[in-house]
C-alpha cells in the first residue's frame, strides 16, 4: 500500500484560560487521499481529573463528544467526501478560537499507508502518553501474545509462526503471527488494558471492521483473537462486552482471553497436521 500525506491537529483543554496552561485531550487526522477524517479524544477521568479536582467532568465530556459528532458528521456528508484543507484548519471551522477552555494546540504532517493507525500513533504521541502518568503502564498487544507464545512453544508450533500479510480486493491486513497449513491461522493479539470504555470499543471495532475487509478471504484465513483484559476493574464488564462483540465479526474468529490460551492453541493445533 503507498503512503499517503496525512495532517493533524491536537486539542486542548485550558482550565484557567488567563494562566495559559493547557492539557492534550483529541486528536484530529486527515488524509484527503484516503478520504479520512476522524477524531479521537479521551473520556475517562485520568490525569485531567488529578490535575483539576474542581472540574466539572460531565460537562468537558459532553462537550468533547459533541465535537466528535461535528466531525463524523463531516465525514459522512456528501458520500464521504471529506472536507479539504490541513486538519488544524478543518478543526477550526468547527472549533473557532476564542476564549473557551477547548482550543487547538500543536499541528503536524507525516505519511502513512493507514490513517486509522496514523492517528492511533499520534494519540498515542500527544494524548495517551500522559494516560500512563498515573503509576501504571498499561500492557501492550505483544505482552498479551507472551502467554500464547510459552503455550505454542510447548507445543511445538512457535517456529511454524511467521508474519502474513492477507490480501483481498478492498485491503491488505498484515498479521505478525501466523501458521499456514492449507489455511492461514492469523493470531492477533489485544490489549484492552485501556484507560476508558470509548478506546476498548473503538480497538474491538477497528479489528472487526479489518476481519470485515478481508472477509472474502473466507476458507483461506482462520482469525484467532487473544484478548487480555483491563486492570481495572470497573472496566471488566465492557471488557467482556467486547470479547462477544468481537464474536460477532466477520469470519466467525476464534476469541479468547489470554487466560485461556491454553485452550487457544489446542483450538489451533487440532486444525494442524
Amino acid at each position: 500500500m503507498s503512503k499517503q500525506v496525512y495532517s493533524y491537529a491536537v486539542l486542548q483543554y485550558r482550565h484557567d484560560v488567563w494562566v495559559g496552561e493547557a492539557l492534550n485531550i483529541g486528536v484530529l487526522l486527515s488524509c484527503e487521499a484516503k478520504r479520512f477524517l476522524k477524531f479521537k479524544s479521551r473520556t475517562g477521568q485520568g490525569r485531567i481529573a488529578s490535575a483539576y479536582p474542581d472540574l466539572e467532568f460531565g460537562a468537558l465530556r459532553d462537550a468533547v463528544k459533541a465535537l466528535g459528532r461535528r466531525f463524523e458528521r463531516l465525514a459522512t456528508k456528501s458520500g464521504f467526501l471529506v472536507p479539504s484543507g490541513a486538519a488544524a484548519d478543518i478543526g477550526r471551522k468547527v472549533l473557532v478560537p476564542d476564549d473557551s477552555s477547548l482550543s487547538w494546540g500543536v499541528s503536524g504532517t507525516g505519511l502513512a499507508d493507514d490513517p486509522e493507525e496514523a492517528l492511533e500513533k499520534v494519540y498515542a504521541r500527544f494524548v495517551g502518553r500522559y494516560d500512563q502518568a498515573t503509576g501504571r503502564e498499561a500492557r501492550t498487544d505483544e505482552m498479551v501474545f507472551e502467554t500464547v507464545k510459552k503455550k505454542l512453544e510447548i507445543a511445538e508450533l512457535y517456529q511454524r509462526v511467521r508474519p502474513h500479510v492477507v490480501k483481498s480486493q478492498f485491503a491488505e491486513i498484515s498479521f505478525d503471527h501466523a501458521i499456514e497449513n492449507g489455511v492461514w491461522h492469523v493470531i492477533q493479539p489485544l490489549s484492552f488494558d485501556s484507560a476508558d470504555e470509548d478506546r476498548m470499543l473503538d480497538k474491538a471495532a477497528r479489528w472487526a471492521g479489518r476481519l470485515q475487509s478481508i472477509s472474502g478471504c473466507e476458507g483461506k484465513v482462520r482469525p484467532y483473537f487473544v484478548t487480555g483484559r483491563p486492570s481495572e476493574s470497573r472496566l471488566v464488564p465492557h471488557y467482556k462486552k467486547m470479547v462477544e462483540f468481537l464474536r460477532s465479526s466477520p469470519m466467525e474468529p476464534v476469541v479468547m482471553d489470554e487466560s485461556h490460551s491454553g485452550e487457544l492453541v489446542a483450538a489451533i493445533a487440532k486444525n494442524l497436521t
